[in-house]
């Protein structure tokens, strides 16, 4: 189990470094992030004792009073939960208080180092702090890593190589969004003690890359950070020969299937007639679809009718005025731009859905990332 990191400064005296602010920030960890936390920090059912106190479930700190009879996954999961929302208002008010704005995998990667670390770093004193504060974009990946990797002291031990690793991958998530496809570039590390007993960290990248998952998802691609993360939380799969296929067409069953668990909906059993049946029959006993829209689970589903899906399970109401998109003026559509799920294209300097034309699974797992993390 990864030991906890002491916290670098109390949560009191940070409220007088980080001001509050009234304005939204959008983003919280992702259930890839949260994943990706509960597989690094393990899980321990009774309390233990690490270098700040005691901590039960996953990593969380507590009262060692309180359970004396050990804990569920389930109630681990919520306190993890319960903590992570405490940690992302301190996120949230640092990111705003220096105007930074994250990507998704940026923010699950800070939001893992911090559920390790403690909120203490989130100030000018800390090398990670004034990367984002002065820009990701003015930095070097390799910097960007080393800078990961130099929060992997103990307090008063030595640098374990467990943690090195973590922030490595934590790194690998802030940089090419890789929560575990692969496919980007290595790093090796050494590390010495310096007269003061703190670690130097030493790196450098490797010529080759690490294995990749999918043999067509190159971390360069722009569908990298949708299939990635979905991937990893064994939300999508590719197939036996080692492909994605992300520019195949998605089947009407699986955009189905994705879609409505994306939005919350309960798993669905399949019948002897088809494995998507279920959900099916969900979807048009919700109200979401009528049976005449989707007469094949097999074909091709078109663009318009998965943003009605979408919209609908999202419980989006149909939009009101006019469509950002030149080529259709769906309120369906509409709905589901507005709340971020979709972009469409350009095409002669006019904005696009084309919602007559079929999906390709990668065009789908973006909508399915999003949908997730609206």
């Amino acid at each position: 189990m990864t030991k906890k990191v002491i916290c670098l400064v109390l949560a009191a005296a940070l409220l007088c470094a980080v001001p509050v602010f009234a304005a939204d920030y959008d983003l919280t960890t992702s259930e890839a992030g949260i994943l990706f936390i509960k597989e690094q920090e393990g899980f321990s059912a009774t309390a233990y004792e690490d270098s700040v106190g005691w901590a039960i479930g996953y990593g969380t700190h507590c009262d060692v009073s309180l359970y004396p009879d050990g804990i569920t996954e389930a109630e681990a999961d919520r306190l993890l939960r319960e903590h992570l929302a405490e940690i992302e208002v301190y996120i949230d008010n640092a990111m705003q208080s220096i105007g930074a704005t994250l990507s998704q995998n940026q923010y699950d990667a800070v939001a893992s180092l911090t559920y390790n670390l403690g909120v203490g770093w989130l100030h000018s004193g800390y090398r990670l702090y004034n990367v984002l504060t002065y820009g990701v974009h003015n930095y070097t990946d390799e910097y960007i890593v080393n800078t990961f990797a130099r929060y992997s002291n103990t307090a008063g031990e030595a640098t374990l190589e467990q943690l090195v690793e973590r922030r490595f991958k934590e790194a690998m998530i802030f940089l090419y969004a890789d929560y575990g496809t692969g496919g980007t570039p290595l790093y090796e590390f050494e590390y010495r003690q310096l007269d003061d007993g703190d670690y130097e960290l030493y790196h450098r990248v490797w010529a080759e890359y690490s294995p990749a998952k999918y043999s067509d998802v190159p971390y360069t691609n722009w569908y990298y950070e949708y299939v990635s993360p979905l991937s990893y939380a064994a939300i999508v799969d590719g197939y036996p020969d080692g492909s994605f296929r992300p520019d195949s067409d998605v089947t009407a069953a699986e955009a189905l299937k994705l879609t409505l668990l994306a939005a919350g909906c309960p798993e669905q059993p399949g019948t002897a007639s088809h494995w998507a049946e279920g959900y099916l029959d969900y979807a048009v006993a919700e109200g979401i679809l009528s049976a005449s829209e989707l007469t094949s689970l097999d074909g091709a589903i078109s663009r318009a009718l998965v943003a009605k899906l979408a919209a609908k399970a999202l419980g989006l109401a149909p939009a009101e005025g006019g469509s950002p998109f030149a080529d259709t003026s769906d309120p369906w559509v509409t709905a589901l731009y507005n709340a971020g799920v979709i972009e469409g294209s350009f095409e002669n300097g006019q904005r696009v859905y084309l919602p007559g034309a079929s999906l390709s699974r990668a065009e789908v797992s973006a909508i399915i990332w999003r949908m997730y993390n609206l």
